[in-house]
């Protein structure tokens, strides 16, 4: 253990000395999170303010009295009254108009039969706020024409009711509010965790090539597997720490943004309670070595920064896409999906921030990466052991 504990301090000693290394591994970690989410709130906020002060232009054709003073009700919205249908494709990719609606040439007959008409709108799919403010004014429309018809047809409007949907929620907010965001989380630590552990990693193998030094660590009266261990564990601590301060700036930055429910702040505080913090890094401690482990194997014959990047970099792939699938709803955790790497730490860790936890499930989950953790040591210790590799 004494030699193990030499080898921690020494490695850490050598990363810590570098500026960069503390600014990339413990600043922007720290500062990043809430910085991003409450610029993103922000900036989202201000979007949709604009967006609901911009004028939108409307095309017509064959349009209602009713439905044209709903329009000009609304100063922003700006009428170009066509007589025939146009080119509106046309129109509407060269901005002239945003939206236009194509009303039928009968329609005020068809209304006064009691018939079922059709209006055809045409808009670009991707301009969401012209085409929910459209939609909100077809909506108020279309709610006039229906109480005329009830009370032309002196019918009472609650016998136009057959029923009244009343939703009873019985999940608990919490459970809610954890299953849909609970798997970003991960995503957010993983992502933080592998570039942490990829830069120390490389670092202390192929940097001591570099520098000529790994000969005179392999020197000491140490033995290689000490000095692969104690690599391995600084490496994962240049990881994890990154994945607690990134925890601590999502904290507070849920802390500092303004306008949030208050039941949805008690939801929030209930998700990130201790246990479920506890829950969430004892995960991370065993992930964080196989991430490590196996970025040394992987990286142990290279002799550059630049060829070891190349051969770890795309290991990204295996880790980004079952977070993704992580996040999709439908995926959930179950006794299929419990040791499958990577996805079951982010289906765990939504279950954990939901309150719905099998902590047997936990348990496989654990002990898994554990096991997988030990296998990367092995494996980069294969490696390592390879002068071969290793000095050349």
């Amino acid at each position: 253990m004494r030699d193990l504990a030499l080898i921690i301090k020494k490695e850490l000693s050598e990363l810590l000395r570098d500026k960069k290394t503390i600014i990339n591994s413990i600043v922007l970690p720290t500062l990043l999170v809430p910085i991003l989410m409450i610029g993103a709130i922000k900036v989202t906020q201000l979007i949709s303010e604009k967006n609901q002060k911009k004028t939108i232009r409307i095309g017509l054709v064959n349009a209602p009295k009713e439905f044209m003073t709903l329009i000009n009700n609304d100063t922003l919205n700006k009428m170009t009254i066509y007589s025939r249908t146009e080119d509106f494709k046309t129109l509407i990719n060269a901005d002239s108009v945003q939206t236009a609606l194509v009303f039928p040439p009968d329609w005020n007959t068809q209304m006064d039969s009691l018939e079922t008409s059709e209006v055809q709108i045409f808009r670009n799919g991707t301009k969401d706020n012209v085409n929910d403010r459209v939609r909100s004014l077809i909506d108020d429309y279309e709610a006039q024409l229906k109480n005329k018809r009830i009370t032309r047809l002196k019918v009472p409007i609650d016998k136009m009711t057959p029923f009244v949907k009343n939703y009873i929620e019985i999940g608990e907010q919490k459970e809610l509010i954890g299953k849909r965001i609970g798997g970003f989380i991960p995503y957010l630590f993983i992502l933080t965790m592998w570039g942490g552990c990829l830069l120390a990693a490389i670092d202390l193998v192929t940097g001591e090539k570099e520098r000529k030094t790994i000969e005179t660590t392999l020197s000491l009266p140490i033995s290689k597997f000490t000095v692969l261990l104690g690599k391995a564990i600084v490496a994962s601590l240049l990881g994890f720490i990154p994945a607690i301060l990134n925890l601590v700036g999502l904290i507070a930055g849920l802390k500092l943004i303004d306008g949030i429910p208050d039941n949805f702040k008690m939801a929030i505080n209930e998700m990130l309670s201790p246990q479920s913090i506890t829950l969430i890094l004892l995960l991370l401690i065993p992930f964080s070595i196989f991430l490590s482990g196996l970025i040394i194997s992987l990286i142990a014959g290279a002799t550059t920064f630049k060829e070891a990047q190349s051969k770890a970099t795309p290991i990204i792939m295996l880790i980004i896409l079952p977070l993704v699938l992580a996040m999709m709803p439908g995926i959930e955790l179950t006794w299929a999906t419990v040791l499958v790497p990577v996805l079951n730490i982010g289906l765990v860790v939504k279950e954990i921030m939901a309150g719905t936890v099998d902590m047997t499930q936990y348990a496989i989950i654990l002990f898994s990466l554990i096991a997988f953790a030990v296998a990367t040591i092995y494996f980069s210790y294969r490696k390592f052991s390879d002068e071969n590799a290793i000095l050349k």
